[in-house]
């Protein structure tokens, strides 16, 4: 198994765990009607993006260290180019299809409670690195080369 496949497993794997974090807290109780309320859910999520954010600040570190000898082949770049193309395109089909959704459900109140556009904001983080991250797995599996 190459480093870039070893280092894409744990970035899915921790953008999955912040997922189902975000997920949970989320739908438990009354989160989104009374977002501006809930200071600690706000500092939790926050915490759970510094978790994210700073695994994948450690992976690229380790990546530049002439430590661990990471080297990319052409096969690893196509395949991450192309995962990225993947993960933009269903990034924007998510939010779209959130925003008519949300737009669709609150039409007739006219307004949207500002717990849902907080969602749209962090889920669209989540999202964004789980679509490409997921996406180069399959490409790697496809392809038979881990």
């Amino acid at each position: 198994m190459s480093n870039a496949m070893k280092f894409n497993i744990i970035q899915v794997i921790t953008w999955s765990i912040a997922a189902i974090c975000l997920i949970i807290i989320f739908v438990s109780g009354d989160t989104i009607e009374a977002w501006g309320d809930n200071k600690n859910k706000t500092l939790l999520l926050s915490i759970i993006f510094l978790i994210g954010f700073g695994t994948d600040f450690v992976l690229r570190v380790l990546e530049k260290s002439k430590k661990w000898n990471f080297k990319r082949v052409e096969r690893d770049i196509a395949i991450q180019y192309q995962s990225q193309s993947i993960g933009f395109v269903l990034v924007l089909i998510y939010v779209f299809i959130l925003s008519i959704s949300l737009y669709v459900y609150y039409e007739e109140s006219g307004f949207i409670p500002v717990g849902w556009v907080w969602f749209i904001a962090y889920s669209t983080i989540v999202f964004a690195n789980l679509s490409s991250g997921y996406s180069s797995l399959l490409l790697y599996l496809k392809q038979g080369s881990y």
